[in-house]
């Protein structure tokens, strides 16, 4: 068993190497493998896991997590992970079974040959021990007093060893090659001298003497800014000796290089290592760092270099699980490393050129400046053939689009290049065979390992409630996760609830996730996407912001930003590639909150109030109208709700039939019970009652009972508002009939009584009737036909009165269904005849297939099973041409129970599978009692 600690704690098992899950124990192994020469004893174990939170049970919780960690570890009879007492150990393999300690060794080798006077030598094994480095030591391991000193001691050796691989390459004479990583260094690095030193001899040996004179200055100025003091003696006699010229300043020759690396001229032999630091803490992305470790898509084996391409949202991570990555293959690429900020999304100094980029590649290379072309095809072209043959690693970060990553790509089949961005790389697919890797928010699970990682499981532990509010709160985006983690931090005394309630308030949400700083600040970072945005496309974002539903489509967006359709889509197109929103399903777009968030503050401050209200006043006039013309297409015998004319630019879509119009509806489910709660608070009382009711019937037939209820107590307060009686009562009517399909009975008579009194004060006889029927249905929930039969006798006289053919046929149908009910079958069938005939007439074809329904009753009531089965068949005919795929499913459902009644038992059952798929389909409550119908014969 190998282990590794220089960067993420990591095991090998044989075939790859992973991490440890669980922190606990992941924290346990590591204090043992730093202190792996004896063992370690519980008290102090427990005081690493735990600090002064240590609980009772510590020694045992301990136990649990060697055992956990044994089995992680194959190491079922305890002979790596001993039981030692005091405690524990870890006992070795070997010498080389924990990265640390080759990296020891070679350090120690290399300091070695460079006292020995063998500088290539030297830089030869301190280049190799460097390699092992990934990232921080113990970087995702939680920080006790052992670990936190052993990063630190470790990652002191690490900047040792590198200014000790620097001393050997000036040794060798390769000052031009090191200027670019120093320069890299001293960044990271700023107030530690010996590297300064060093970068000014690079500069010096590379006649570079002016810069190394202003790296002096630089560095002067550093000190007395942070520490108040003067560079050290060592620094000023160096630059006394570049004033005076001194000639024991310039480089040496160039020494004997090793075989491999002087096959070309002008190559210095000391790879380039510009990767900069991972992410500390590094955390998830398990499903994504699988897909980075498999071969690139479509790229031809030992052809082209392997091309990785990570793209989503600003946020969401993906420099971080780059660099990762990056440091995990490292050692892979014995050539080198080279890294790049193509800033494609910086608003200030705006985008590398791709000839900068190159150049800056070469120069790392160690290509001598008078031999860098100018023109970029040449310069590319130079790349290709300096890189021919090596392995080295491109990083090239934030890119832009394809036409800026191409000339930055290698030569060499040895070679790999990882790019990311927000904009258009889907074209490297396509030319390059780049493997395509989308990063989304973070799945709840890895959310929650970020914030362990950050704030310590115990804190966690101690408010699940609040942390799991947190990361929703933070939309499970990784950057603002990271924010709110480094706050709570900050903070220690803090309850995790109090750093939630102040993430609650959504207009000052992204004032609290805002550090101050670009590359950390979330709004900043959205900003840098937003601000490349044509006029059109930019307008289009903000307006999502006043969005009340989850995802959204083209004809909604173009109501909404009063665009044609295809120029909405355009919009949403140019949206989606810069990953400000998502095209989740086909044709469908959505965002998470903290965007939303971003996109209504902007909306806020950039349109008008008049804007945002005619905005919404398209959006929901869109979906009124829609609505309205799709329920009429899904129960045609619904008398009209007389609505006022869509404003222009609201765009109504027409569905042409019953499936359109259900498809519509499915679609749109969500964002329709969204609109409805949203327009009353937006001052539209109008549409937050009336679209109530014109979707009333989706979500009767497709069995969404409970928001069928719901929007009807909405309706009502809404039409209360306006003081339209009329309105009202047909909300009560509504509201009773969603009732009764939930069985309160008693709610239904209140709601439908109300609706009756305010119908027979309007004299509303349409409103009346409507109501009675409703009544009648109610009744026979309860089985009192006599009384359903006299409601229905009432409503079929104002049918008959208002001369209304469907309405009448429909009234006699259901008084047929009564009077089989009843045991009078013959006249059922008298009114089921009449009842066709008028349908027929009136062309009302869902009327006549739910006639048949009766009609089949009636014929089975009487025994005669041919006729009732000929009735079944007629009205699943029926519903299926007209796309009704709930009657559909009930016809099904009732011909199998006929046929299972006659003895065809196959029959009944494939009738019932028929039903249960249309079922299933709607996520109709129905289907539980098909299923049960199936498991019986079964």
């Amino acid at each position: 068993m190998r282990f590794r600690i220089l960067g993420a704690l990591e095991i090998f098992d044989g075939t790859d190497w992973r991490g440890i899950s669980a922190a606990k124990p992941r924290a346990l192994l590591a204090a043992l493998l730093v202190r792996r020469d004896g063992p370690v004893p519980t008290d102090r174990l427990g005081a690493e896991l735990w600090g002064e939170r240590e609980p009772r049970a510590a020694a045992n919780l301990i136990q649990q997590y060697v055992l956990r960690l044994r089995r992680e570890l194959g190491d079922r009879e305890g002979r790596l992970l001993v039981t030692r007492p005091p405690g524990y150990q870890v006992v070795p393999d070997g010498e080389d079974d924990l990265d640390a300690a080759v990296f020891a060794r070679l350090g120690a080798s290399g300091r070695a040959a460079l006292a020995a006077g063998e500088p290539e030598r030297a830089a030869g094994l301190l280049a190799e021990a460097l390699a092992l480095w990934r990232g921080p030591a113990l970087a995702d391991v939680p920080a006790g007093p052992v670990v936190e000193a052993e990063a630190a001691r470790l990652d002191e050796q690490r900047l040792d060893v590198l200014q000790a691989r620097v001393e050997a390459d000036l040794a060798c004479g390769r000052h031009r090659a090191l200027v670019p990583e120093l320069r890299q260094s001293v960044r990271e690095h700023p107030l530690r001298e010996g590297l300064w030193e060093q970068l000014m001899l690079a500069l010096y040996g590379s006649g570079r003497q002016a810069e190394a004179l202003d790296a002096y200055r630089e560095v002067h100025r550093l000190l007395a800014a942070e520490l108040s003091v003067e560079p050290s003696a060592p620094l000023r006699a160096l630059h006394r000796r570049m004033l005076r010229g001194d000639p024991g300043l310039a480089a040496p020759g160039p020494g004997p290089r090793p075989p491999e690396r002087a096959a070309r001229a002008g190559r210095g032999p000391g790879p380039p290592r510009q990767l900069p630091a991972a992410v500390s803490g590094f955390t998830g992305r398990r499903a994504e760092l699988r897909l980075l470790d498999g071969p690139s898509d479509g790229a031809e084996p030992g052809v082209g270099p392997a091309v990785r391409v990570i793209t989503g949202t600003a946020g969401a991570g993906k420099t971080a699980l780059a660099l990762h990555w990056a440091h995990r293959a490292a050692r892979d690429f014995p050539d080198g490393q080279l890294y790049v900020n193509l800033r494609g999304f910086d608003s200030t100094a705006g985008p590398v050129p791709p000839g900068e980029a190159v150049r800056g590649f070469l120069e790392a290379l160690s290509v001598p400046p008078e031999r860098i072309p100018d023109p970029l095809e040449a310069r590319a072209a130079l790349l290709r053939t300096e890189t021919a043959g090596r392995r080295l690693l491109f990083v090239l970060d934030n890119a832009t689009d394809a036409a800026q990553v191409r000339p930055l790509l290698p030569g060499g089949a040895g070679c790999a290049v990882l790019v990311t961005g927000r904009g258009r790389l889907a074209g490297l697919a396509v030319t390059d065979g780049a493997r395509l890797i989308r990063l989304d928010v973070l799945p709840r699970e890895e959310a929650h390992e970020l914030l362990v990682a950050r704030l310590g499981a115990d804190r966690i532990a101690a408010e699940p409630e609040a942390a799991a509010e947190l990361i929703e709160l933070c939309a499970r985006l990784p950057l603002a996760l990271a924010v709110t983690a480094a706050r709570a931090v900050g903070r220690p005394g803090f309850a995790l609830s109090a750093v939630a309630a102040e993430l609650r308030d959504t207009r000052g949400r992204l004032d609290v996730l805002d550090t101050g700083e670009g590359a950390s600040s979330v709004r900043t970072v959205f900003s840098w996407s937003y601000l490349r945005l044509d006029a059109r496309t930019a307008r289009v974002f903000r307006l999502l912001g006043l969005y009340p539903g989850r995802d959204a489509a083209a004809p909604a967006v173009a109501a909404l930003a009063g665009l044609t359709v295809q120029e909405a889509a355009a919009a949403l197109t140019g949206l989606a590639h810069v990953h400000l929103i998502d095209e989740h399903r086909p044709g469908r777009y959505s965002f998470h909150d903290l965007l939303r968030v971003y996109a209504a503050g902007l909306a806020a401050a950039e349109e008008s109030p008049a804007e945002r209200t005619a905005a919404l006043h398209r959006l929901f006039d869109h979906f009124l109208h829609t609505a309205h013309l799709a329920g009429r297409r899904l129960v045609p015998v619904r008398r009209a709700l007389p609505l006022p004319p869509p404003v222009p630019g609201s765009a109504p879509r027409h569905p042409e039939d019953y499936e359109e119009a259900m498809a519509w509806f499915e679609a749109e489910r969500a964002v329709l019970l969204a609109v409805t709660d949203a327009a009353g608070p937006a001052g539209f009382d109008g549409h937050a009652w009336q679209l109530p009711l014109v979707m009333g019937d989706f979500l009767h037939l497709s069995g969404r009972w409970h928001d069928w209820a719901a929007t009807q107590r909405t309706a009502i307060a809404a039409a209360r508002r306006q003081e339209d009686p009329a309105g009202t009562a047909l909300c009560h009517c509504e509201s009773g009939r969603a009732a009764i399909r939930l069985g309160r009975h008693e709610e239904a008579r209140d709601a439908l009584s109300r609706a009756l009194e305010l119908q027979r004060g309007l004299n509303d006889l349409p409103g009346q009737t409507h109501t009675l029927r409703t009544l009648a249905w109610l009744y026979e929930q309860q089985g009192d036909y006599r009384a359903t039969l006299r409601r229905l006798e009432q409503v079929l006289e104002l049918e008959r009165a208002a001369g209304n053919l469907a309405g009448w046929g429909g009234a006699l149908n259901n008084i047929g269904w009564c009077h089989s009910h009843l045991g009078d079958h013959e006249k059922a069938l008298v009114c089921c005849h009449e009842a066709l005939r008028l349908h027929r007439e009136a062309g009302a074809s869902v009327g006549e297939a739910y006639t048949w329904e009766t009609l089949g009753f009636t014929r089975r009531a009487m025994g005669e099973y041919t006729e009732a089965l000929d009735c079944y068949r007629r009205c699943r005919e029926e519903f299926h041409r007209l796309g009704n795929r709930y009657g559909e499913a009930d016809a099904l459902r009732n011909l199998g129970e006929l046929l299972r009644t006659v003895g065809d038992l196959a029959g009944a059952r494939e009738a019932w599978r028929d039903s249960l798929v249309l079922l299933g389909g709607l996520d109709h409550p129905d289907a539980d009692a098909v299923r049960a119908l199936l498991g019986a014969a079964d």
